[in-house]
């Protein structure tokens, strides 16, 4: 009866040293540092998803012998094995300070903090860390700041800059700071007889602008007539309308007129970003002007000339 009476007392101190509830747990992935109980009593499995390449902390040994060498520590001394590639057991051999244990695997790096208890996690698993957001929340006065204020003053400006920056940049450098530049190019688009070249690029990457300096050429046998404001810059299969175009809206046969063009950045103030290293065409609109008399305010007389 005494012999079953020391069992039955001896039992519910066997079970007390590992947590009810939680004897195998598996970590939070959005939690930095993780907590795990361990005893001296228990050996506690902790498995990654990866296999261990590295794992360094104070208090750690391989050998439990050498908790000697560290009696006078004031950390917990805590014996490890890595038995298998992606998975290691840890127990308590001295009380102390919670040990904290640096372990990087094949892909990711974890942070543990060993704390000596009475009643000890029996299996751990650990999950893959969730990668981290790319998302970054800005504040709505910033994007404004950010837009483009479109001013036609500054466009003509910035043309003037550019068809006078080979007289200019030798005297004032500074004014040209940031520019980049293309000469020399032969980015020729025909259609119809007429033909768009492309023999310069420059581009303003502060205020997203690039300014096409090119020449039109017909040689067709007829004269084209056109809508400068309609001419279009084509990267890819996407064509960007100009904010300002400088040319004759008349090109007589066999005539051969410049052209000079600026874009800035997109509707509503945002930035293209576009590279000037890129394969540029000129898009020119088909023959013809839209009336610069409205007929319905003037009559049709006033309108046609008649």
């Amino acid at each position: 009866m005494t012999l079953l009476l020391a069992w039955a007392d001896a039992v519910p101190q066997a079970f007390a040293q590992v947590q009810t509830g939680r004897e195998l747990v598996k970590l939070d992935a959005d939690q930095r540092l993780h907590d795990i109980a361990i005893n001296q009593g228990v050996a506690t499995t902790i498995t990654f998803p990866d296999k261990i390449t590295l794992l360094t902390g104070f208090g750690l040994v391989m050998d439990p012998n050498a908790a000697g060498q560290l009696a006078t520590s004031k950390n917990a001394i805590i014996h490890y094995e890595n038995v298998l590639g992606d998975t290691l057991i840890v127990r308590l051999i001295k009380p102390g300070e919670p040990c904290y244990a640096t372990i990087r695997t094949t892909r990711s790096i974890y942070l543990m903090r060993f704390t000596p208890s009475d009643a000890a996690n029996l299996a751990v698993i650990v999950p893959p860390p969730k990668p981290a957001s790319a998302a970054v929340e800005i504040d709505t006065s910033k994007i404004t700041d950010a837009r483009l204020n479109f001013s036609s003053e500054e466009l003509v400006g910035m043309l003037g800059k550019a068809r006078n920056r080979k007289a200019l940049q030798p005297l004032n450098p500074g004014l040209y700071a940031g520019w980049q530049e293309r000469n020399g190019l032969e980015m020729t688009s025909t259609q119809d007889g007429i033909s768009t070249t492309i023999h310069e690029i420059q581009r303003n990457p502060a205020r997203d602008l690039m300014v096409f300096r090119c020449t039109i050429s017909n040689d067709s046998t007829s004269r084209y007539v056109f809508e400068p404001g309609a001419v279009r810059v084509r990267v890819g299969e996407r064509s960007y309308d100009a904010q300002l175009v400088d040319c004759a809206s008349e090109v007589g046969a066999g005539q051969k007129v410049p052209l000079d063009l600026v874009l800035q950045g997109g509707p509503g103030g945002t930035r293209e970003g576009l590279s000037i290293n890129q394969d540029f065409r000129i898009e020119l609109p088909a023959p013809g002007r839209r009336d610069q008399i409205d007929p319905s305010l003037f009559g049709d007389s006033l309108a046609t000339g008649k």
